[in-house]
């Protein structure tokens, strides 16, 4: 019989839920669920016989003292919450499987059943050692609950070996009592893309892909082609988005070393926990889950070559510390060993961080900062050479052409003035991911034009007179009366800004867009400093 939902709205009275129990029996409709939900009454699923009976059962229902309204609704309210988790776990891009008191699994979302290769039905309700695999230490999370991160595990699946990393973490109730576990998945596949490593086979990266015009640009290549041939710790600072793992790779390639290996890590990306196994590698039994062979940890896989450490800033104070001794002692021990282990790695590392703020906070030690800083090598951001966009731009325009097999798309003139104007805070990565977006939506045989630029992407127009070095704001006031209050700092410094975007831009809405507020406020300030703009609009 089909289902029906039906949702009453009801102000409480003695009585009134037997009443409203027995039009449901009257009517011959089977009640299958029943919930009061915060907000929405009763809501009751229930099967009938027809539409009609439904129908006739609402009638009457609403006619009951202190029903107050009576409706069909799609579904209970625990189904709304239920679609809700649904989808929430299906935007995670990790596998998630929760598992009950018993060792069954209840449920799990879409990424999980990709990494392990199973359908839902196939997973749900069946024990979930059945399908992570014999060695999992769920039996220990229920016995002593504790948390078991990364665990490696090896299932077989249509004749192939998965290989995967899951963390056990128990659900423990308000008695102590550890009622189900929650399990998360991660394909090797992902571990691999978090762990970034140079592949000989291609492109060889070199000082000649460094795309730049400036002398800015010149000076800092022409250092690091000579720093290169040596052996020192260089340190890379710039702000996210310059480039500073190409510019790590050409000094690798520039280098005596460049037949050896280049192995990049990122320090942000994994838990310090991962990161120490994944530097320093580990013996077998070093921890549950670990392989029975052991692993190699990144330091001795670059043995005789480059290690790249991006995101330097980001270690915590104890992964620090055993940086800090690898670089003094040149050996490592890995985790679970005592064996020390000599590795001859030459450092490359690279932060956006300000280290000297850091160490004043007691943030980063400066132990290691010295032992980094031995060569600081400083990438300027884009505004700080906005000569180099052009080259920039034509480079990234011909590379995502290729990409996207379409042909050579062309810029104007007057599009390449409104990119050179930009502050560009994520510099070329950034600016990349801008042109995608526009040969993406821009048809075969067109030109990248201003308007294109306001349309598709978050550029706005801005005055070359407000960005020349020689066109200055400035407040002029008496030493001897002492410094002007900062309310009318900031109102003589409006006035001037206002005055020369309205010369050039005539109307009120025009000037707000350049200045990133509204047409209302550039009017309100017009009044305010009356500023004679006898054409200003908000046209």
């Amino acid at each position: 019989m089909p289902e029906y939902v039906i949702q009453i709205d009801f102000t409480d009275r003695k009585g009134l839920g037997y009443e409203i129990f027995q039009a449901f029996e009257d009517h011959g409709c089977d009640k299958v669920f029943m919930e009061v939900a915060p907000g929405q009454g009763m809501l009751i699923k229930a099967r009938s016989t027809s539409a009609e009976t439904v129908e006739t059962l609402m009638h009457d229902i609403r006619r009951l003292e202190g029903v107050n309204s009576v409706g069909i609704r799609s579904q209970m309210a625990y189904e709304d919450r239920e679609n809700e988790l649904r989808t929430i776990l299906n935007s995670v891009n990790e596998g998630i499987i929760a598992i009950d008191q018993n060792g069954i699994v209840t449920h799990l979302n879409e990424s999980a059943c990709l990494i392990l290769d199973y359908e839902p039905s196939d997973i749900v309700g069946r024990r979930a050692a059945e399908i992570l695999g014999a060695d999992t230490p769920l039996s220990k999370v229920f016995i002593t609950g504790q948390t078991f991160p990364f665990h490696e595990g090896l299932i077989h699946r249509n004749h192939r070996a998965i290989r995967f990393l899951a963390s056990y973490v128990p659900i423990i109730n308000d008695s102590n009592k550890v009622i189900g576990v929650v399990v998360t998945v991660k394909a090797e596949s992902q571990i691999k893309e978090m762990i970034s490593k140079f592949d000989s086979s291609q492109h060889m990266i070199s000082f000649t892909d460094i795309v730049y015009r400036s002398e800015k640009m010149k000076r800092l290549v022409d250092t690091a082609k000579v720093v290169a041939r040596g052996n020192a710790t260089v340190l890379l600072r710039g702000e996210s988005g310059t480039g500073k793992e190409l510019l790590a790779k050409s000094v690798h390639n520039e280098s005596a070393r460049k037949s050896g290996p280049f192995v990049a890590v990122n320090c942000s990306s994994l838990p310090a926990s991962l990161l120490e196994s994944e530097l320093f590698g580990y013996d077998a039994g070093a921890f549950t889950g670990a392989l029975k062979t052991g692993k190699t940890g990144l330091f001795e896989q670059a043995h005789k070559g480059t290690l790249f450490l991006d995101e330097v800033g980001e270690l915590s104070l104890p992964m620090q510390a055993q940086l800090l001794r690898v670089l003094q002692e040149g050996t490592i021990r890995r985790v679970g060993g005592t064996r020390e282990i000599a590795v001859d790695v030459r450092i490359v590392a690279a932060t956006h961080r300000n280290l000297e703020s850091m160490i004043a906070k007691g943030m980063f030690r400066e132990d290691l900062y010295y032992r980094l800083n031995v060569i600081p090598l400083r990438i300027p951001p884009l505004r700080e050479r906005p000569e180099d966009i052009s080259v920039i731009v034509e480079f990234l325009l011909s590379k995502i052409s290729r990409k996207m097999r379409r042909n050579r798309c062309h810029i104007t003139r007057e599009s390449m003035s409104v990119l050179e104007l930009q502050e560009w805070p994520g510099n070329v990565r950034q600016l990349e991911n801008l042109l995608e977006r526009i040969l993406n939506v821009l048809p075969d045989n067109q030109e990248i034009t201003p308007e294109h630029l306001y349309e598709w992407t978050d550029v706005v127009a801005v005055s070359p007179e407000l960005n020349g070095t020689d066109n200055k704001i400035e407040v002029a006031y008496s030493v001897d009366e002492g410094w002007p209050a900062l309310r009318d700092i900031v109102a003589t410094v409006e006035k001037q800004i206002l005055t020369r975007v309205l010369r050039e831009y005539p109307s009120s809405r025009k000037a707000g867009t350049v200045l990133g507020v509204s047409n209302t406020t550039i009017l309100n300030k017009i009044k305010a400093y009356n500023i004679p703009v006898p054409h200003a609009s908000d046209k």
